[in-house]
């Protein structure tokens, strides 16, 4: 399943809705891309939504550590791995 592994963000169901108000559903995927990242010392391909990737790259590595904390609810189990060595 399409799912940004840092902040969590995954497919929104709901609905296209024409003039005549007749209702389809829907879903919209995030636009995740698969970018490399410097996690604990260790380079890890990471797919992340655009949203997250422009945060990721005006960022040092202070605060990426600070965005990944903020996010450690919603990390992926192998970030999790390396982030706890």
């Amino acid at each position: 399943m399409k799912r940004c592994e840092i902040t969590g963000k995954g497919i929104t169901f709901g609905h296209n809705i024409t003039f005549a108000h007749n209702m389809n559903k829907r879903i919209w995927k995030p636009n995740l891309q698969t970018v490399k990242v410097v996690i604990n010392g260790q380079m890890m391909k990471v797919k992340v939504d655009v949203k997250t990737l422009r945060a990721l790259k005006a960022a040092d590595s202070v605060e990426i550590a600070r965005l990944l904390k903020k996010n450690e609810a919603t990390l992926s189990p192998r970030i999790r791995k390396v982030l706890a060595k």
